[in-house]
């Protein structure tokens, strides 16, 4: 029988409004500028889009949060940072980069449901709580304000949204996974048709999908999409890519790129479809753009979309927590609570926008994700906030 609950629907706009920013940088609430018109101010280089664990993605957070207080028509200053989300290296490195950057006091919360192990917590360098229960938040802001933090209009609240919010990483997480396999798939099937090979992709996928490959894949999704979709045309195999990996022949992804543009020339047979999806995947890389697979990332959001608040309410938790991407209670009630003191709340997510917002043509009647009703699933923190 499961520990969790089900408290109805609702959707991340509750708790965050339209502060949202997503991989490209640029606030869902046009109040504020994002990098494209900002970057001077945020004292980047340029507008080239930093990845969430580099310091120049802290920078652009840390301006961000500011710009929000100032808005928020707040008269003090940011002075406190809460962050929640679900990896240490993504998370945990955005959070310590953004402490660093900004000289604000700071705690950082990374959760993970683990119900084979004993219910645990451990604290690292840098006041980050590392949790296998997202129901531990209850105690973690209970030390907080032991510590003296104010949790109040000074604070300023950073939650990751995929795995964390929603999907929450243990939980609920491989709907999040399935839903954008199924995006994969669907746009295999339009640029390959009938002689897309499923069995080979996903065998492809889950070889290449490891860190062995990370200095040509660089952990980016889109890279890897775009690499099995070639390998499944067969203009190259499996085999002669490890073995350029492996022997350092094949440095990044731009080589990558570069290498595939020189068989397709020598293949006519290749697709019109597969073409134009090459000339685009080439013009985003050379932009800088960290999102290149952009028609994939379209199908994911549909996908997503439609594994949001999908079950009927009827359901049980098991089979909520399996079919839909649902809300993380322990997340909606602290924030909620949270927004109630007066913190300011911002969702920050290196999910690519096109994953995360409808597009004109492609799907135009969709509603932003922040703004998918879904079920909450969790446990009751709400009488330990009651309490403080």
């Amino acid at each position: 029988m499961s520990t969790f609950e089900n408290y109805g629907r609702a959707c991340l706009a509750d708790f965050c409004e339209d502060w949202v920013v997503y991989r490209n940088l640029e606030p869902l609430d046009r109040r504020i500028p994002g990098i494209k018109n900002a970057f001077y101010a945020m004292e980047l280089r340029s507008e080239l889009i930093p990845r969430k664990q580099e310091r120049d993605y802290a920078k652009a957070a840390v301006w961000f949060t500011n710009e929000i207080q100032r808005v928020r028509g707040q008269r003090v200053p940011v002075g406190e940072l809460l962050f929640l989300g679900d990896t240490l290296f993504n998370d945990g490195q955005a959070y310590a980069n953004m402490l660093d950057v900004s000289g604000w006091k700071g705690a950082c919360f990374i959760g993970a449901e683990r119900p084979e192990q004993e219910t645990s917590t451990r604290i690292e360098e840098g006041n980050v709580t590392i949790a296998n229960r997202w129901g531990m938040l209850a105690d973690w802001i209970v030390a907080l304000k032991e510590q003296g933090f104010k949790l109040d209009a000074e604070t300023m609240v950073i939650i990751d949204i995929d795995k964390t919010a929603l999907g929450a990483k243990g939980r609920n997480d491989k709907v999040i996974d399935r839903a954008r396999l199924a995006g994969i798939y669907r746009t295999m099937d339009a640029v390959l048709g009938s002689d897309f090979d499923q069995a080979v992709f996903e065998e492809h996928y889950n070889e290449l999908n490891r860190a062995r490959y990370h200095q040509l894949t660089a952990d980016n999704q889109d890279y890897l999409a775009y690499i099995c979709m070639v390998l499944n045309t067969r203009i190259m195999s499996l085999e002669e890519l490890v073995s350029e990996v492996d022997s350092a022949s094949m440095e990044d992804f731009e080589q990558f790129i570069r290498w595939v543009d020189s068989r397709l020339m020598i293949n006519p047979s290749a697709s019109i479809a597969l073409r134009e999806v090459h000339e685009a995947v080439i013009a985003s890389v050379r932009n800088g753009d960290p999102t290149p697979f952009k028609r994939f990332r379209r199908q994911e959001f549909i996908s997503t979309m439609e594994h949001m608040g999908n079950m009927p309410d009827s359901a049980t938790v098991t089979e909520l927590l399996e079919n839909e991407i649902t809300i993380t209670e322990e997340v909606y009630q602290l924030a909620m609570w949270l927004k109630e003191r007066g913190c300011a709340i911002l969702c920050l997510s290196d999910k690519p926008d096109e994953a995360s917002r409808p597009h004109a043509r492609v799907s135009p009647d969709l509603v932003p994700l922040h703004r998918a009703v879904t079920h909450r699933v969790g446990t009751d923190i709400r009488p330990v906030l009651a309490s403080i």
